[in-house]
């Protein structure tokens, strides 16, 4: 039987939809497991939810609440979701716990570093001297700066490398890194491009957007995932 992978989704206020994009669904599809979309409620049993799946994917969208860790909102503050905000962090605080496999993506890594007491930069430009585009203007698989990877890191593991091109959509960033993650990846401007949890089975997050890359290396990351899913079953 395939692997069961959660995706969180997006709320769209003005029709009072659920989204995600297919990207996800194909990148988890395409590498031996089955996608089942996640709706963020209040009310949502979480726990229920982490005994369903086998695997949870924090997906991408709009920004985190500063107040959630501990700051109030700057300027460059861009929109927030309080519903998405309290499930998803619910959920990986749950994830963590259990020991549950996760992959966050930009948003999700964000959420991921929240999730353990870290903090985040509100807008990169801003606050950041000297800081790269992170934000881009590029078609959505175009690899548009590099990234370092930390030996022995599991991101080094998957490229067989210490560096890796990748897209870039995201205003917000890692600041003070959550409690047992670590830092494995960096642009270079030094920003944070990706975290490890330090003791759990696999848990990682990066700021890319590997599922709109599936065409390149970056399916890699998909690849492994599910690969490693499948290893923890046995």
């Amino acid at each position: 039987m395939k692997p069961l992978i959660g995706l969180t989704s997006s709320f769209n206020w003005e029709n009072n939809q659920y989204t995600l994009p297919d990207s996800y669904v194909k990148a988890v599809e395409n590498n031996g497991g089955t996608a089942i979309i996640l709706p963020q409620t209040m009310e949502i049993d979480t726990q229920q939810l982490l005994k369903l799946v086998d695997g949870i994917i924090l997906t991408g969208g709009v920004d985190i609440d500063p107040y959630l860790y501990g700051e109030p909102p700057i300027p460059q503050q861009g929109r927030i979701d309080p519903v998405r905000d309290h499930f998803e962090i619910k959920i990986t605080k749950e994830a963590i716990e259990a020991d549950k496999p996760v992959l966050a993506i930009c948003r999700g890594c964000q959420v991921l570093n929240v999730a353990a007491g870290g903090t985040l930069y509100q807008d990169i430009n801003a606050q950041i001297k000297g800081s790269l585009k992170h934000s881009g203007q590029a078609p959505s698989y175009y690899a548009s700066h590099p990234v370092k990877l930390a030996e022995k890191s599991k991101l080094a593991e998957i490229f067989n490398a210490t560096s890796t091109r990748v897209n870039s959509f995201h205003h917000q960033g890692v600041k003070k890194i959550g409690t047992d993650l670590e830092a494995t990846a960096w642009a270079d401007d030094e920003t944070v491009e990706a975290i490890e949890h330090k003791t759990k089975k696999y848990i990682i997050g990066v700021q890319w957007h590997p599922e709109r890359m599936l065409e390149s290396e970056q399916n890699k990351i998909f690849k492994k995932f599910i690969e490693k899913i499948i290893e923890l079953k046995k």
